[in-house]
This record gives C-alpha cells, sequence and structure tokens, in this order.
C-alpha cells in the first residue's frame, strides 16, 4: 500500500497506474497509519511497489511512504 498525500493524488495515481497495467484501488486509510497523517492510500500487489513509486514520481504525483 502507497499512502498518498491526498484524495486527488490518489485517483491521479490509481487512473495512471491503471492505464499502465498495474492493479490498484484507492482506500481511505485508518487515523495514524502514517507519520504524515495521509488519509489515502493506493493498494497493490507487493511485487509491483517498486515499479508503481518510480511511474508516480515520473508523473510528479506526490505520495506518502510504502506501507505493509
Amino acid at each position: 500500500m502507497i499512502a498518498m498525500s491526498s484524495l486527488t493524488y490518489a485517483l491521479r495515481g490509481e487512473e495512471l497506474l491503471k492505464g499502465g497495467g498495474i492493479v490498484v484501488r484507492v482506500i481511505k486509510l485508518p487515523q495514524g497509519s502514517t507519520k504524515k497523517g495521509c488519509a489515502y492510500g493506493l493498494v497493490l500487489p507487493c511485487a509491483l511497489a517498486s515499479e508503481a513509486l518510480t511511474r508516480l514520481e515520473r508523473a510528479g504525483i506526490r505520495h506518502g511512504d510504502l506501507l505493509r
């Protein structure tokens, strides 16, 4: 799971990753899940996390921590 800084960034990330063939969905994170207070996350297969982070960064989509 990748924490996202806002719902807008989560939805942009979802669209980007789905368009690139990565199965992903947006979820609301439980309060206190991250140090920064991110409220949304992208759930995807662990094996694709590194690729997803690279794609998000290349597209300029801000994200938070990678959560397990």
